[in-house]
């Protein structure tokens, strides 16, 4: 029979009673969860470090060490309380101290916990509701600029998985001036001439959108793969990656890190709403 390491379950049972008397001393679960210095060993073991630790403990199989939750540790944690730790507890929405402070957004926190808990949702870590925003520095032309590239994971028949493009974002693309004026229009007799206006129209570069279908929505990403190889878009490097998670029925929260030597640190829901979009709807809100 093998033992954990003793310095492992002293840190997590030193995190644990810590946070218990947090939890009892403050009203609610949006108060900050730091009181004076912390030594280094327990805010790295409560940090949440990697994005897939922030899913075992939402999904309450790992406690703040790695391991799989035991009846020891579900004796002092709850996985309603692991998931309000999961919470950025200094958002501003949540503490009462703030002028103006609306308690709004604690009961929807509050809502969401119960929802989870009844209905015992999971977050599946390959599912096509984590969608990962990489926000990445790039030049334009010569110029600096931010691509949002947005990914999601897809699995092939055979079991592989791997993320994908789903679309682009950039202030870049944006400048596509609508026309006020209506004098760009192919003529609605323009058959009978076999399309000649159409020339006119397609060396009319700076409105081509203008004599598309009032429908249409360009394709952002077919644009940035179509700048990258002309070389117009020169990648650098990703600045950020947030996470947009849509696979919890009818929510939707927002994970980024935040890099803070703090108990309340890593990879935390910093956002949450009410949602019924489906994946495609979804990103043109984003």
């Amino acid at each position: 029979m093998t033992h954990k390491p003793f310095s492992r379950n002293f840190y997590s049972l030193l995190v644990c009673v810590s946070l218990l008397l947090i939890f009892v001393s403050t009203k609610s679960y949006s108060q900050n969860l730091i009181i004076g210095p912390k030594p280094d060993g327990q805010v790295f073991t409560a940090r949440v470090k990697q994005f897939g630790e922030f899913i075992a403990r939402f999904n309450f199989t790992a406690d703040f060490n790695g391991e799989p939750i035991d009846s020891l540790f579900s004796a002092k944690m709850t996985r309603s309380k692991m998931i309000f730790l999961l919470f950025d507890l200094k958002d501003k929405r949540t503490i009462s101290e703030n002028p103006g402070y609306p308690d709004s957004f604690n009961r929807l926190k509050s809502d969401f916990v119960v929802d989870v808990i009844r209905n015992k949702y999971l977050l599946k870590k390959n599912s096509t509701g984590i969608i990962a925003e990489a926000r990445a520095k790039a030049t334009f032309n010569g110029k600096p600029c931010l691509i949002r590239l947005f990914l999601n994971q897809e699995t092939s028949s055979g079991g592989a998985v791997k993320w994908v493009l789903l679309s682009a974002k950039s202030e870049i693309f944006n400048n596509l001036p609508p026309d006020t004026t209506m004098v760009r229009f192919i003529p609605p007799a323009s058959n009978e001439t076999d399309f000649m206006n159409l020339k006119r129209a397609l060396e009319d570069t700076g409105h081509l959108q203008d004599y598309a279908s009032s429908e249409y929505e360009p394709d952002y990403l077919a644009l940035f793969f179509y700048l990258i190889k002309t070389g117009q878009i020169r990648y650098e490097y990703v600045e950020e990656t947030v996470y947009h998670i849509i696979g919890i029925p009818g929510w939707y929260i927002k994970v980024r890190d935040f890099n803070r030597n703090e108990l309340n640190s890593g990879w935390l829901i910093t956002d949450l709403k009410v949602n019924s979009l489906q994946l495609n709807d979804f990103l043109k809100t984003l």
